[in-house]
């Protein structure tokens, strides 16, 4: 029995949308494992998959219009995307051996960008040219090529949607990334059999089915693994949902890395008593003692030697404590409680729990005494806020959290990255704004200078001291015996002079922004200085604190009147309008889900099964956008003002967002139970979202398409630009929006241009004999 064509073209445009989803989210995972995993390459990344995906439906797409087999054209690209996807992660892999960077070290900017350039060009732009040739062959010959376009863009957008959910609750549990790029490869094999059969696919599918047989993708994963960590030894190599985790040995040392980043190295002894002994020497008898991450470093193993009563132990991934305990000494302690869970959310649940306690007479003296009482020392031992999900770590929501639980006299202790000598002037800037923000909530902050500066905080006035003398004789008091944190180093840590120093340095950017969650400007300031590692900043660092939604909106407005006086002075028609909208509206749906993903982790604490979640709720809106509209798309007779309906709930959208997200986090931090329940908008409003923007790219393919039978060059025009679009929006979103403006800011931005596109088309004349 023959498959028809348009069954053909429907499982292709499922297929597509299947490989889009979850191929990006293994390349872009492997990204970051490879990269310095923040939002800037993150912003990289995306604007790089983005702008292929774009340069196969603009470019690509209009040559494929002088090939006349299409159908056996998409089953070569087919062909190649199922060869190409495994061979890009090899690739991805082997790109530090290449470059000759160890593992742990930094990647340079230029390196990559063009690393990511080069990696996702082929695969990004055959798919890119999938979807174009996909349609134009659905739409050929047909009276109504909008609507197959339009249900080409459905089942594309059904496919991404059902990848993300089976990738993110199976897929990435059950297999290694190589042994899932191969699967996927075998989908794309059965789609280009679908549309042509050749011996070449014969050859594959042989090989495909031996390495299977074999075992030989796990063994290739493991080779390509052993390659990112040299000169270190591969010991063990393991994906949880949190990340990839790789542990290498050297000599007698094994680290441990999770998504490329060193996170720590077993027999550290150095490190680890300088994240402990500091603080807890601050206090005349730790008792309770919360710490969150870093702990099977050596850092419990530290806090023990105080011989304290309890000590709360959080760290995310199971994953992580059960490699570590495979490897290092084991954490066999009764004092010792290990806790799975988002340390942000822990600390405000905890918060929530003694509030309660102190609201209520019914709780047992003896669980009060023992469970819920306050802490008097935590310990944050996690990286710096590289990236927006740490920098809710360091924000002031946070801060204020923390204060909550700690005892009367407790304090509070992190370190940041820092130099013994020499603080730059970005340095200064990102030290000065955590140092800044943290002084909102606590009246005594101790800054003691090193390779890792150590900050110690406490709500209660002249509790702390540098005084070595008294730290030397708590030291010797509790019969503490350290290597590093000594009587002879002591001295030298806590010198006047070199404390005045650090003060000093921070003091001269007394002016910075304070880092909340709504504002995460704290990980920006961590970009810049990453940044100035390669490059020089400092000319762009006076002009950080100036920067406000006004210069965005006037050069907003600038684009508007230019845009606005080329309509008028060429008489163009609504299609000149409707292109610019598609643009905007490809920028705004991309910014829409950061805003929804990071909104919802500063508010709850995690996004990890959620992150998929969100996504998938996205891409369903947007298929069902795409599904109303292709149902009565023959009905249609003013599509101008229907589009004019739609651009003005474009631009109500973005304020509506902002409203329920303020909303959402004032019941959240008011009545915890009732803010737990409206987790469920955060499934909604990507719905909405997606909604709008899924109904209105298949209205602008009609009027495109209205006076026009070029299905390839329409298609490929709009959705190519909708691409471009994302990829400004996905750049600017992460790196510049959300920092420097914040959340709320960022959605009144989007609305202004919104606003703009929807005068743009109201002042648009109707399309009627223009062609293409």
């Amino acid at each position: 029995m023959i498959m028809k064509l348009s069954l053909k073209l429907n499982a292709g445009a499922f297929i597509l949308g299947l490989t889009s989803m979850i191929g990006q989210i293994i390349i872009i995972r492997e990204l970051v494992s490879a990269f310095y995993g923040n939002e800037l390459s993150l912003g990289i990344i995306l604007a790089s998959w983005l702008f292929w995906v774009s340069f196969g439906s603009l470019i690509l797409g209009r040559l494929a219009d002088f090939i006349s087999s299409k159908e056996k054209l998409l089953s070569h690209i087919q062909l190649a995307l199922s060869i190409l996807i495994p061979l890009d992660i090899f690739f991805i892999r082997v790109i530090k051996s290449i470059l000759k960077i160890p593992a742990g070290k930094i990647i340079g900017l230029a390196q990559m960008l063009g690393a990511s350039f080069v990696s996702l060009s082929a695969v990004c732009a055959l798919l890119g040219l999938s979807f174009i040739l996909i349609s134009k062959i659905a739409a050929k010959d047909n009276n109504l090529p909008a609507k197959q376009v339009g249900k080409i863009y459905l089942l594309e957008g059904l496919g991404a949607s059902v990848g993300g959910l089976i990738y993110t609750f199976l897929l990435i549990k059950a297999y290694t990334p190589f042994q899932n790029a191969l699967i996927l490869g075998n989908l794309n094999l059965i789609a280009s059999i679908l549309f042509n059969r050749n011996i070449v696919q014969l050859v594959y599918l042989v090989i495909f089915s031996t390495t299977v047989m074999f075992n030989w993708p796990k063994h290739i994963d493991g080779f390509t693994r052993s390659l990112q960590v040299r000169p270190l030894k591969l010991i063990e190599n393991a994906d949880s949902i949190y990340g990839n985790i790789t542990v290498a040995k050297l000599e007698n040392q094994y680290s441990f890395y999770e998504n490329g980043a060193l996170m720590f190295t077993g027999g550290d002894i150095s490190t680890s008593e300088e994240s402990v002994h500091y603080a807890m020497l601050e206090h005349p008898q730790p008792k309770k003692i919360l710490l969150v991450g870093g702990g099977i470093g050596g850092a419990i193993n530290q806090i023990l030697k105080h011989k304290p009563a309890r000590i709360d132990y959080v760290e995310l991934d199971p994953l992580m404590i059960s490699l570590s305990q495979k490897y290092l000494p084991p954490i066999t302690d009764d004092r010792v409680n290990i806790i799975h869970t988002d340390g942000r959310l822990f600390v405000k649940d905890y918060s929530s729990r003694l509030r309660s306690k102190n609201n209520s007479d019914t709780v047992r003296a003896s669980e009060a005494s023992r469970e819920l009482s306050g802490y008097d020392v935590v310990i944050l031992n996690l990286p710096d806020p590289y990236t927006a999900s740490l920098n809710r770590f360091y924000s002031l929501e946070f801060f204020q959290e923390v204060k909550k639980i700690l005892e009367p006299g407790g304090l509070f202790s992190f370190g940041l990255l820092s130099s013994e000598n020499y603080i730059s002037p970005e340095h200064a800037m990102y030290l000065s704004c955590i140092y800044n923000t943290l002084k909102k909530e606590f009246s005594d902050v101790k800054i003691l200078p090193g390779d890792n500066m150590t900050f110690i905080a406490s709500q209660d006035s002249g509790s702390l001291t540098d005084d070595a003398n008294t730290i030397i004789k708590r030291l010797k008091e509790r019969n503490i015996k350290t290597k590093f944190v000594r009587e002879y180093y002591i001295p030298f840590k806590l010198d006047p002079l070199r404390i005045k120093y650090v003060e000093s340095a921070i003091q001269k950017f007394n002016n910075t922004k304070i880092n909340t969650d709504f504002r995460p400007i704290g990980y920006l300031y961590h970009a810049i200085l990453w940044v100035s590692f390669f490059d020089a900043t400092r000319n762009f660092l006076p002009y950080v604190d100036k920067i406000n939604i006004g210069i965005f909106i006037l050069l907003a407005f600038a684009f508007f009147i230019i845009t606005l006086l080329t309509q008028k002075l060429t008489m163009a028609t609504l299609k000149f309008p409707v292109l610019i909208s598609a643009g905007a509206t490809g920028m705004s749906q991309i910014c829409f889900q950061v805003i929804i993903m990071l909104a919802f982790q500063f508010i709850y604490g995690y996004m990890y099964y959620q992150l998929g979640f969100i996504l998938t709720s996205f891409m369903i809106g947007l298929t069902l956008g795409s599904f109303l509209i292709t149902s009565f798309m023959e009905k249609i007779e003013d599509e101008k003002s229907l589009y004019i309906k739609t651009q003005a709930w474009m631009s109500v959208y973005p304020l509506i967002l902002a409203i329920t997200l303020m909303a959402v986090a004032k019941i959240n931090r008011a009545f915890p139970a009732a803010g737990n329940m409206l987790q469920i908008v955060f499934l909604i409003m990507p719905v909405l979202g997606g909604f709008i923007g899924g109904f209105q790219f298949i209205l602008a393919n009609k009027i495109w398409l209205k006076d026009s039978k070029d299905v390839g060059k329409t298609t490929g025009l709009l959705y190519g630009i909708d691409l471009i679009g994302s990829c400004i929006g996905g750049l600017a979103i992460g790196v510049i929006l959300i920092p420097l403006l914040g959340i709320i800011q960022t959605c009144a931005l989007l609305s202004v241009i919104n606003i703009f596109i929807f005068i743009l088309i109201s002042n648009s004349r109707p399309c009627f004999i223009q062609k293409m």
